[in-house]
């Protein structure tokens, strides 16, 4: 068996009073899907490789909502945009990474609406 791997988190950076370059957004099936843990695994590999100064959000880290409005439920999508938005806003975060397409999609195309309406 493998050394577990030891990412930091945002919460630990800020403690330090060190901001990570990036936020790697695992998403849910990166953290429970045992073959896309297996990604998530590879990916942080790859950064610790490139010397990619990175943090991840822990237990910080929500759904993003995908999954909800999908199904046709705006409001818990909503919900789950806005405190996304929140944890992301406090830390001042500026650039995020994800191996998952559909958080990648949300993030990048949902999230920008939410985003200027907490500032």
């Amino acid at each position: 068996m493998s050394d577990p791997i030891k990412i930091p988190t945002m919460a630990e950076f800020a403690a330090s009073g060190e901001v990570p370059e990036v936020l790697f957004w695992v998403g849910c099936m990166g953290s429970f899907d045992d073959r896309a843990r297996k990604i998530s695994k590879a990916f942080v590999r790859i950064m610790t490789a490139a010397k990619v100064k990175f943090a991840v959000l822990g237990q910080e880290e929500g759904c993003t909502g995908d999954p909800a409005r999908r199904a046709g439920n705006e409001f818990l999508f909503q919900m789950q945009a806005l405190q996304n938005v929140t944890v992301l806003n406090g830390y001042g975060v500026k650039r995020i990474v994800t191996a998952c397409p559909h958080c990648f999609n949300t993030i990048k195309n949902e999230y920008p609406r939410w985003a200027a309406s907490m500032r």
